[in-house]
């Protein structure tokens, strides 16, 4: 079967290689170059919850019009983003070809079904999820319950869709079907209206959100309006009796991994509040059922919106020299390299890259008689320059000058100024313009500080 994945993000990549390991035909469709270079030059990695590393070599690309007519289009991409992906997708889907939503929140299978018709269409939930480690790696945290649960769009089954969940379970996918996917939707919607935007708003994992009453009071409120307007749209089913039950189980399930609306926030990319809370305002106020609760959290989950959309309003004019300029336009990093190393503070310092590719990079800080505080300490300055110098590196080493936005820096023990510190910083993952970067600062086995940056990426 060849299977075509509209968006090699998180969700996209963990079946992608699922999908690969069970020898499916895996085709990634990615709008980013560097991701897109990236996993093509060097595979795609998965962290799973045993522990486990795997690596694949997958085929991405960016280029619809040379994959071909796939046999399942599998959407993998936010709400926001539902309209063009599927558009796009067009030349992979033929007469004989589903196409698959894995996507969360309402409203995206009327925009795909629109496109190509809703007899093609089948909607997919999972409770399973992951996190970027770069921009070719991820951690896959598992999840409560199937991998996949699906039916099609307009409940009538077709030999499309029994040859695809066939296919899923002849190679030992816990894949389950349904006849009403839509009540199998709003189930998911429960957990992910009431706990994803607590999250992204508090900036609790579910780990430690569980535990804490007020947020707790706010979860409770949000699923019980969701409830509501789900009995009033004429949906029930048992995990409505008790919502709040529910939302905690599986808030608690993702541990101390951060859900997608917080990644979103953290890294200054719009969220899915559109396909989430703010549907059950609209559909509250259509029902006229009060949802002051979920109507006030996506007022301020838009307020981090437009405090993020600030930070980008960043000057398009360009004052570096011509030669760093058109270094980072070509992708010379052996130009880039020597400019960061021979910069005033960097020789100072006598900071030196012992590795330097796209995405990331290793540097060094070697122990020195200037380095002490007046503690006796390698000096916290000192660390943050290398952190920065070994962030610039990366994030001006994809074609793009990297201009920083924000930076959280946490020390987490004092360094010796008798001794080397090394600096290690990754691409993590890239939305558009923005990019975050993460660097560890390790001195022998004791990791010494680590630091996230969020950088905009200037043509």
């Amino acid at each position: 079967m060849k299977i075509a994945i509209v968006g090699a993000g998180v969700l996209g990549s963990i079946f992608g290689s699922l999908f690969v390991q069970k020898g499916f035909s895996v085709t990634l469709i990615e709008v980013l170059t560097e991701r897109v270079h990236l996993i093509d030059k060097e595979g795609l990695w998965t962290q799973w919850p045993d522990g486990k590393r795997t690596h694949e070599h997958i085929a991405i690309t960016s280029d619809v019009d040379s994959v071909g007519v796939q046999d399942v289009v599998m959407v993998a991409v936010k709400g926001y983003h539902t309209r063009s992906a599927i558009e796009s997708a067009l030349p992979m889907i033929g007469p004989d070809t589903t196409v698959l939503s894995v996507q969360n929140g309402l409203g995206n299978l009327e925009a795909i079904a629109e496109a190509v018709g809703p007899e093609r269409v089948v909607g997919g939930i999972t409770a399973h999820s992951g996190m970027p480690v770069s921009m070719n790696e991820i951690r896959y945290v598992g999840g409560q319950g199937p991998l996949l649960v699906i039916g099609p769009f307009d409940s009538v089954v077709r030999p499309g869709f029994e040859k695809m969940v066939k296919q899923f379970q002849d190679v030992g996918l816990d894949v389950h079907t349904t006849p009403d996917i839509n009540s199998v939707i709003w189930k998911k919607l429960i957990a992910n209206v009431s706990t994803n935007v607590v999250a992204a708003l508090t900036g609790l994992t579910g780990s430690t959100a569980v535990h804490h009453q007020e947020s707790v009071n706010i979860i409770n409120a949000l699923c019980e309006e969701l409830a509501q307007v789900a009995r009033a749209k004429g949906i029930d089913f048992p995990e409505l009796q008790d919502p709040l039950a529910f939302s905690l189980k599986a808030f608690a399930s993702t541990k101390d991994n951060k859900v997608s609306m917080l990644q979103d926030v953290e890294a200054g990319r719009p969220t899915e509040i559109g396909n989430l809370n703010e549907v059950i305002v609209s559909e509250g106020k259509r029902f006229k059922i009060p949802t002051p609760y979920n109507e006030a959290v996506s007022w301020l989950t838009r307020g981090i919106e437009a405090r993020n959309r600030q930070k980008l309003s960043v000057v398009e004019s360009a004052s570096e020299p011509d030669v760093v300029r058109d270094a980072i336009k070509d992708e010379n990093l052996d130009a880039l390299r020597q400019a960061l190393e021979t910069s005033p503070l960097a020789c100072a310092l006598s900071i030196r890259f012992t590795e330097f590719e796209p995405g990331r990079a290793t540097a060094k800080l070697p122990g020195t008689p200037q380095l002490p505080n007046f503690l006796g300490y390698t000096h916290t300055g000192a660390l943050f320059t290398l952190a920065e110098q070994t962030m610039a590196a990366v994030a001006n080493s994809l074609g793009h000058v990297g201009l920083p936005l924000s930076c959280d820096i946490e020390f987490l023990h004092a360094a010796s100024p008798a001794k080397d510190v090394i600096a290690t910083a990754r691409v993590i993952d890239t939305q558009g313009r923005i990019a975050r970067v993460q660097v560890e600062l390790t001195q022998g086995e004791q990791v010494v500080a680590s630091l996230s940056e969020m950088v905009f990426l200037r043509g």
